[in-house]
């Protein structure tokens, strides 16, 4: 298993939790809480990870960008 995939599953566990949007801040503060630091960059690439495989929806601009769970059953992967 490899770190970004632990974070990856890990995220998807959190954000299924939580009610609302969820922005890079956010996963940055996760990351943080469970020993990972990584940074802004790597919280970014996770998110657009989730979103290219169709689990999170991405809104907004460019520099104001949120993620919600995309509510379709089959959007299960990580």
């Amino acid at each position: 298993m490899s770190a970004a995939w632990k974070r990856r599953t890990q995220l998807l566990a959190a954000l299924r939790e939580q009610i609302g949007p969820i922005r890079t801040g956010d996963v940055m503060r996760l990351y943080r809480a469970n020993g990972w630091g990584p940074n802004r960059t790597t919280a970014r690439r996770d998110l657009q990870h989730l979103a290219r495989q169709g689990v999170l929806n991405e809104h907004g601009t460019d520099d104001d960008r949120w993620y919600t769970l995309n509510a379709r059953p089959e959007a299960s992967r990580a």
